[in-house]
């Protein structure tokens, strides 16, 4: 997984997630509720954690802001982690015990290399079907946002052919063992961020619209076809700088490294 998924139908996807867990969620904020074809690092996006009366949709901010950068003039966001070493990196440990949380999506992006370009790949279920992505979440303290990240773990066959790790999706049944604050087992942690099977999702070539995280429109899931001609008149620059660095072994990929 790098920094980047769609959420085209959020409310889809959240009442899937509401179904899962037998709970009622509050509807989502108007800002919330648009649709959004490529939501990135540093974007606020709906995300359902454990709360005191039971799963709560919040508000978060994509970037995980932990201890030691949280209060500091420039915080360390991380993206990502990896979902085999989370547990025993000072970053994601107390996350991964005691704040799991779901992540809405309809999709996630990977970039694939050709010569100089970088072509991006939409990955959706199969069935068509929003899905939630395992993340962990760090509160925000004072006047700061809460933050999440999202678990990462070997690609399946699908999307090994384009990278070398993908998002943990996590099936309906497995939603609400995830949720919640109770430790998990080493075993349980491994059997909860398996991959999705290969044959429970499909992928398709887009358009390089959406390797520029300004824009999150219904373009971004343009045929590739439709690319080559686009790309002459859409001025397309994506930079590194700013981007956290590796941490656990994961380094921000959202914009094709």
């Amino acid at each position: 997984m790098c920094t980047r998924y769609s959420l085209e139908r959020p409310e889809a996807a959240i009442a899937r997630v509401a179904a899962a867990l037998a709970a009622r969620l509050a509807p989502l904020p108007a800002e919330m509720a648009r649709p959004r074809y490529n939501v990135a690092l540093t974007s606020r996006a709906p995300v359902v954690a454990a709360g005191e009366g039971g799963p709560e949709l919040r508000e978060m901010v994509w970037g995980l802001a932990s201890e030691s950068g949280r209060g500091q003039p420039q915080r360390r966001l991380l993206p990502n982690a990896r979902a085999e070493t989370a547990a025993q990196l000072a970053a994601f440990r107390s996350g991964v015990a005691s704040r799991r949380c779901l992540v809405p999506a309809c999709g996630f992006y990977e970039w694939r290399a050709a010569g100089r370009a970088r072509w991006p790949h939409l990955f959706t279920r199969r069935d068509g079907e929003p899905f939630a992505l395992a993340g962990i979440w760090e509160p925000g303290g004072g006047a700061g946002p809460d933050t999440f990240c999202v678990l990462t773990t070997a690609p399946n066959a699908l999307v090994a052919r384009i990278h070398g790790r993908m998002p943990v999706i996590l099936p309906p049944e497995a939603m609400p063992r995830w949720l919640g604050s109770a430790p998990l087992t080493a075993a349980a942690l491994a059997g909860l961020t398996r991959p999705l099977p290969a044959g429970e999702m499909v992928e398709r070539a887009v358009s390089r619209f959406v390797s520029n995280p300004r824009h999150e429109g219904p373009e971004c899931h343009a045929p590739a076809e439709a690319a080559a001609a686009e790309t002459q008149s859409v001025f397309w620059q994506e930079s590194t700088e700013g981007l956290p660095e590796r941490a656990g072994g994961e380094r921000p990929c959202g914009l094709g490294l």
